[in-house]
């Protein structure tokens, strides 16, 4: 069972703005489909209230007509942003391409955690991590982990820049400890949690970093789901 979080408009903005600086990756599909139109997009310009603009199309792709109900996703580090629009009348811009523009949308936009690895599933104990951030030493809650990056969850509010270096100290269950430098790639704060702030860290492991515990941790963890799928 996949948990979303409902964002108000402020941390709506708040996403967009960061994926239009780091130009997180955003596909297209039909309301209510899996099935994707389009992909490979950026978010190109928005006005809070109004219109949400969006390019990458390519010239071969089939551009949906206007008032076709659909669904954005935007990939942020490991979460992901999805909400319900429709199309307006798309544009073209000064370099002859096309811009799909949709209706500022009028449900609330969604929050999933797009989990490779789960850690914290609702039978375990959430995992408890260190991270050095600057001068600070803070305790956080390790979320989701994959081979490339973390997702921590902490009480503090934090004002943090994207691409600040952090070290992550972390005891994982199966005795191994993770101890890595990372890079600040996702910050977002969800009101009414337990723990708030969210960040998502790239890993960026040094040549004396020691990562092959972590990916046996993982590959345990992958081969535990997939027999309690089979069952």
């Amino acid at each position: 069972m996949s948990h979303s979080s409902s964002l108000s408009a402020p941390v709506l903005e708040q996403f967009l703005i960061q994926a239009r600086l780091t130009k997180a990756v955003a596909s297209l599909r039909l309301r209510g489909t899996n099935a994707r139109l389009l992909g490979d997009l950026r978010i190109q310009h928005f006005r809070v209230g109004s219109v949400l603009e969006v390019s990458g199309l390519h010239p071969r792709d089939l551009v949906p007509s206007e008032g076709t109900a659909v669904t954005l996703t935007v990939l942020l580090g490991d979460e992901v942003l999805t909400l319900e629009s429709l199309l307006l009348p798309s544009l073209t811009d000064e370099s002859g391409s096309t811009v799909l523009r949709l209706e500022w949308p009028r449900q609330a936009a969604r929050l999933h955690h797009r989990r490779d690895v789960r850690v914290a599933g609702p039978d375990q104990s959430p995992l408890k991590v260190r991270v050095a951030l600057s001068d600070r030493h803070l305790d956080a809650m390790l979320v989701n982990l994959t081979e490339t990056g973390v997702g921590l969850a902490l009480q503090e509010t934090l004002m943090v820049d994207l691409h600040t270096q952090v070290q992550i100290d972390a005891d994982l269950p199966n005795g191994a400890v993770l101890k890595c430098p990372g890079e600040v790639r996702h910050l977002t704060y969800l009101e009414g949690q337990a723990y708030p702030t969210r960040l998502g860290v790239v890993l960026r492991p040094g040549p004396e970093t020691d990562l092959e515990p972590m990916l046996r941790f993982i590959q345990a963890r992958r081969t535990d789901r997939s027999h309690t799928s089979k069952q």
